[in-house]
């Protein structure tokens, strides 16, 4: 799905099938739901129902499809991502703009193939992949979905879950930036991996770099996670700054 100028730029790629142009959100929700598309291209600014609003009830969705939401205005970045946002573009974009998300998608195509072909669930948006980490004199599993961030510290290499535990693994930071999906899991700092959908601000730091602020607001809890000047740009593969 997607408006008439991304139809048109959608149309330079190869093997894309567009099944619908909606204008505002409800008729959106009704092809959504018609053709269950892959992908969708959603403006945030629409009549009846905002962007925003029609990407909070496809979460729901059993197989909910890819969201990339464009915009002309970058404060709705972290709204965007809030509602699991695949990616976002800022107006006026143009035939790179959409080559990079297709890029992206079809990374996340082949990613899905692979863990399909390992017997992994479908519909599973990490391929269901678990991980063990230390935890005590046994082995704890975690799931891929709920890992907040993996760093590494004097030698060590630690994952911090979403509940806030805190575990030792075996695996190098460089396996876990093999083994984990791309779209989700951003190696920004040769010491950090971040869960890019645990971000809820950036704040700019010396030399033009970046600090990402991951923050529950139940708990408090919060961290910030420096991104290396060989990892800026990117980062805008997942944040359009």
């Amino acid at each position: 799905m997607a408006t008439e100028l991304q139809t048109l730029l959608l149309e330079l790629h190869s093997g894309i099938k567009i099944v619908g142009v909606a204008h505002d959100g409800e008729t959106a929700l009704q092809l959504i739901k018609r053709f269950k598309p892959d992908i969708v291209f959603l403006d945030i600014q629409m009549p009846e129902m905002s962007g925003i609003e029609v990407a909070e009830q496809l979460v729901n969705y059993k197989e909910p499809p890819i969201v990339v939401f464009a915009t002309a205005y970058d404060e709705y970045a972290l709204k965007a991502f809030a509602v699991n946002a695949f990616d976002y573009i800022l107006k006026p974009y143009d035939e790179r703009d959409i080559g990079r998300v297709m890029d992206k998608f079809n990374k996340r195509l082949a990613w899905s193939a692979v863990n399909r072909m390992a017997g992994a669930p479908q519909g599973m948006v990490s391929g269901g992949r678990k991980f063990s980490v230390e935890k005590g004199d046994r082995m704890g599993v975690v799931d891929v979905d709920k890992i907040e961030l993996i760093y590494a510290k004097d030698r060590l290499v630690y994952l911090k879950t979403l509940d806030g535990e805190v575990y030792r693994t075996k695996l190098t930071l460089q396996e876990y930036e093999a083994k984990l999906p791309p779209e989700n899991f951003f190696r920004c700092h040769r010491n950090y991996i971040v869960n890019v959908n645990q971000i809820r601000e950036i704040a700019t730091w010396f030399n033009k770099g970046y600090i990402l602020i991951l923050e529950k607001a139940a708990s408090g809890d919060r961290h910030e996670i420096p991104v290396g000047r060989a990892y800026t740009a990117k980062l805008k593969e997942y944040i359009e700054l």
